[in-house]
């Protein structure tokens, strides 16, 4: 029970605490003037040392014999007997038991403990002051108040001649280190560090002044130290060890009875040196230190020395680190050797200074710091094969990737990157990183760690592993946390030396006028990235831009010995032969800038969340194309148009004898926000227009005739302008026009007059089916078209000539009908968004090409697909199938490309529009009728013709005016 003295007894106890607070923490001396029973109030307990060797039941729990022993080992007796000015936090002969059956230091009973191992644990569990626990969070205020709620930490006790330890070889000393491979056969003498350790303690005054939760399972507080508050008591804890029995008031101090015995846990350097969870990150902050020889702490040992009668050191050294914050809060950045470090070779502080504290703080006293450290089971995962930073591995690693060669591959990583690594998961202040303010701690590129409960490592016990070192407390996390750049789907082409053409684009920002660097750095995205290896861009990039010009290859290369380092040459090609030129031609940057960010959108693909790649074989990039693999692993085939004409896909792979220049995966890294995948070639974009598609194809004749045939004549004769004003560039016949080459900016011969830059997919009724359309349900001809305006030609001029009678007119209405009927119905056949036959297709409504006297544009239903088959629904009610799978022509790709000249003088590509033709067996309708001649075909309809080409031609006047 606690120990309940009288309100006068705490006031004076608290006055004698508020001098000691205000004098500043300093150690009190040990003037025993008040030795004679007869001049201490009679309120006061006995002695510390007294009241623990009879210890009254009603202050203290247990008997206190070990701790006793401590006392009387190190000669600390009279000390504890005399008043003064103490405060210590003894454990009792049951802690002790639970500490002895089982302990890092391997000792079983009271006798096997060394007399360093005294020290520590009595040294590590007073205070050279009087401290209530309620107290113990006060900080001076100036020099006449105190301010409650801020201190976290005391200084103890602690000698540090104390803590001197003889490390005797390689095995104990840090590895892949030159400042400590002169030990390795000597050993040394050594201390983690130069500075008293420190006490840290959680107070009711300190968890509300920076809003440390305490309520429930999950609270702040119950996470870091394993224990659910409860405020109902007067307590504290000290680490994570809870004062069972608190402000045990003794003549020289106070008594503040712990639950369980104080193990000194060291600085957080030697706690993840030591733990036996996190070896592998050790390693690597070890990395960073260097022992430095300390003549002021060599003295002080040996005048110790002799006049106890031990042996003289000759020298002793303190481990440093490397860091922006070190001892008295300065830097660190020179070696033992004089040598002065570069910045990448630093740390955010110092993990071993005993009493770090933060940068701009009210008092050295109020925080510790914090890191997020994964353990060695997460390390393995995220380093060996199929991880995240195998890559790293790969690329450094001297040795195979493999469980027993990881700390020496991992010793391998270049240290700059080593130190990216480790410093983002340092953090400067604990009270700013407990778990309710986890969506606040930052990575490197200041956007959310994304750090949850989740991702703390759990121990046997169940309970979150936090360990509180007497510098900073350590989440143990359960993954790792790397920064962006090296864990995002860019990084392998940033730390391999084999990807440093494509790592040039993703940097650069002057050239390209791109930040592809921060694109792919969004860790909410989930990317299939692939690199082509610089040796793949030995094999030359097809540039669409000059292929009706002067036909050429680009050969993009790096120079790391020679500015501007990336470098582009251009050689003659002939695209009939495949031949190549021997002689070429530097081009400057404005000469392949276009051609470069067209490849970078080329080689990225959105995935949805959780998606692989490899479920399908049709992904969209970034421009809008399309490419085609043949599965998400090493060994599988990457292609997009250029590489895939003329070669057979039956749904699932390619024909073997085709693939000679086909990309193929070399290596598969799994990054934090997708999938990098190396590979052996650059994918090429198709550089066939939908133009060309249909014209090439035999089965796409009727419906290529429909959609190429000149009707300027006839739409004059309809009364349908082909004249430009001076604010619209574009005439109305535009609007019955599929394919267009005028504007100034061109493509490879004819583009779709409908696209804008978007991505889209056609549907090309094959022959038989426009045949169906044309005899069976009404659909004009061209010729058609031309019986009804013959009579009007002017056969030597070629030209229409309309005249005012009835029967032209009437003539004139039905043409006009029958345009916009061709118009409409090839229109139909042009859907925004390119939809491919999959192993899995989602289905939606898409808007078409063809635009109702509204302008509201009629739509088509996808149907959800699967084994390379969808089904298509028309506004007429018709369910069309679109199958990979029964010879037809599907899954066409094709791109309609707008330079920024005409294609004989073209330079740069200015945009493009991707589409998929795919061949369909029943031409699309939008009448319900299932007719398409509904304007004209009745007595009644042909009574509205002229009506209807008035008000056409009204909204086209409307569309195109001045």
């Amino acid at each position: 029970m606690n120990y309940r003295f009288s309100e006068l007894a705490r006031k004076i106890a608290m006055s004698l605490c508020l001098a000691a607070l205000v004098g500043g923490f300093t150690a009190c001396h040990d003037d025993y003037d008040l030795d004679d029973p007869g001049n201490y109030p009679s309120w006061l307990g006995q002695s510390i040392y007294d009241e623990l060797k009879n210890p009254n039941p009603e202050h203290l729990t247990g008997t206190f014999t070990n701790y006793l022993r401590l006392i009387d080992d190190l000669g600390y007796t009279e000390t504890l007997e005399k008043t003064g000015s103490k405060t210590v936090f003894p454990a009792n002969d049951e802690a002790f038991a639970r500490f002895f059956a089982n302990n890092d230091w391997g000792v079983k009973k009271y006798e096997d403990l060394s007399e360093a191992q005294k020290k520590l644990l009595l040294y590590n569990s007073m205070l050279d002051n009087a401290i209530l626990v309620e107290m113990m969070s006060n900080v001076p205020d100036q020099k006449t108040s105190v301010t409650a709620g801020v201190a976290m930490k005391h200084q103890t006790g602690v000698n540090v001649i104390d803590t001197i330890t003889h490390f005797y070889g390689a095995s104990e000393l840090p590895r892949n280190n030159e400042y400590w491979t002169k030990f390795y056969k000597s050993g040394v003498d050594l201390v983690m560090d130069a500075t008293r350790p420190m006490m840290v303690h959680f107070t009711a005054e300190q968890l509300t002044a920076n809003n440390i939760t305490t309520m429930g399972a999950n609270s702040d507080f119950a996470v870091v130290t394993g224990t659910e508050y409860n405020d109902s008591i007067n307590t504290a804890y000290i680490f994570r060890n809870r004062i069972i029995s608190p402000d045990i008031t003794c003549k020289n101090g106070y008594i503040h009875q712990m639950e369980n015995l104080i193990v000194p846990p060291g600085n957080l350097a030697e706690m993840l040196r030591t733990n036996g969870e996190t070896n592998i990150f050790s390693r690597m902050l070890d990395r960073f230190s260097a022992p430095f020889y300390s003549a002021p702490l060599t003295n002080t040992y040996n005048d110790w020395a002799i006049v106890n009668g031990v042996a003289l050191k000759d020298s002793i050294f303190e481990k440093r680190y490397f860091s922006n914050r070190s001892q008295g809060g300065l830097i660190l950045k020179v070696d033992p050797n004089n040598k002065t470090l570069s910045t990448d070779e630093l740390l955010p502080f110092d993990p071993g200074w005993n009493q770090y504290y933060p940068d701009r703080v009210t008092s050295s006293l109020s925080d510790v710091a914090a890191m997020f450290v994964p353990t060695d089971s997460a390390m393995k995962q995220y380093f060996l094969p199929g991880g995240s930073g195998s890559f790293l591995i790969d690329q450094f690693g001297k040795k195979p990737n493999t469980a027993a060669n990881l700390m020496e591959n991992i010793d391998s990583i270049p240290k700059n990157i080593v130190q990216a690594f480790v410093s983002m998961l340092m953090k400067p202040q604990f009270v700013a990183t407990v778990p309710s303010k986890f969506d606040n701690v930052m990575d490197d590129s200041q956007d959310p760690l994304g750090i949850t409960l989740n991702d703390l490592n759990r121990t046997k016990d169940g309970k979150y592993d936090v360990k509180i070192a007497n510098n900073g407390v350590a989440y143990m996390t359960n993954k790792v946390f790397a920064p962006n750049r090296y864990v995002a789907v860019s990084a392998p082409a940033l730390l391999t030396d084999n990807m440093r053409v494509m790592n040039w684009g993703i940097q650069d920002q002057s050239v390209l006028g791109l930040n592809y660097y921060a694109y792919l750095l969004a860790m909410d995205a989930n990317y299939a990235f692939f690199i082509p290896t610089d040796k793949a861009f030995d094999f030359y990039y097809v540039d669409p831009v000059y292929l009706r010009r002067s036909p050429r290859v680009l050969h993009f290369y790096y120079r790391s010995d020679k500015s501007p380092y990336m470098f582009c040459s251009q050689f003659d090609y002939n695209p009939s032969t495949g031949t190549i030129g021997r002689d070429s031609v530097q081009l400057s940057s404005s000469a392949y800038r276009s051609q470069f960010i067209d490849i970078l959108n080329t080689h990225t693909v959105i995935l949805k969340a959780g998606e692989k790649l490899g479920s399908n074989h049709y992904y969209k990039t970034k421009n809008g194309g399309a490419i085609y693999v043949s599965g998400g692993k090493e060994g599988c085939l990457v292609a997009s148009g250029a590489q895939i004409d003329g070669i057979n896909i039956n749904g699932s792979e390619m024909r073997p004898e085709n693939l000679k220049h086909t990309p193929k995966i070399t290596k598969v890294y799994n990054q934090k926000n997708g999938t990098s995948y190396a590979i052996d070639r650059v994918i090429q974009m198709p550089i066939k227009s939908v133009y060309a598609t249909l014209a090439s194809e035999s089965n796409f004749s009727e419906f290529y005739n429909l959609c190429s045939e000149d009707r300027v004549q006839l739409g004059l004769f309809a009364g349908i302008s082909n004249k430009t004003s001076n604010t619209q560039p574009i005439a109305p016949i535009r609007q019955f026009t599929t394919f267009i080459d005028a504007g100034g900016f061109h493509g490879l011969d004819q583009d779709v007059s409908y696209f804008s830059g978007y991505n889209y997919t056609v549907y090309a009724p094959d022959n038989k089916a426009i045949k169906i359309a044309h005899e069976e349900k009404g659909l004009p001809t061209w010729d058609d078209v031309k019986a009804v305006a013959q009579p009007w030609l002017n056969e030597s001029t070629g030209e229409y000539e309309p005249d005012e009678t009835e029967a032209c007119k009437l003539a004139q209405a039905k043409v006009y009908a029958m345009i916009e009927t061709i118009s409409d119905f090839i229109r139909y056949h042009f859907q925004d968004n390119s939809v491919y036959a999959d192993n899995h297709v989602e289905g939606g409504t898409y808007y078409t090409a063809n635009t109702d006297t509204l302008g509201i544009a009629a739509k088509l239903t996808v149907q959800d697909g699967s084994n390379g088959e969808f089904k298509v629904h028309d506004e007429s009610g018709q369910s069309v199938t679109v199958s990979a799978n029964n010879g037809t022509k599907v899954n066409l790709m094709t791109r309609d490309y707008v330079f920024n000249n005409t294609a004989v003088n073209a330079t740069q590509l200015l945009s493009s529009s991707f589409a998929v033709v795919h061949e369909i067996s029943t031409a699309l309708n939008t009448h319900a009728s299932g007719r398409y001649d509904d304007l004209w075909s009745s007595a009644k309809a042909k009574r509205k013709l002229i009506g209807h080409q008035k008000a056409g031609l009204e909204r086209l006047a409307r569309m195109y005016r001045k």
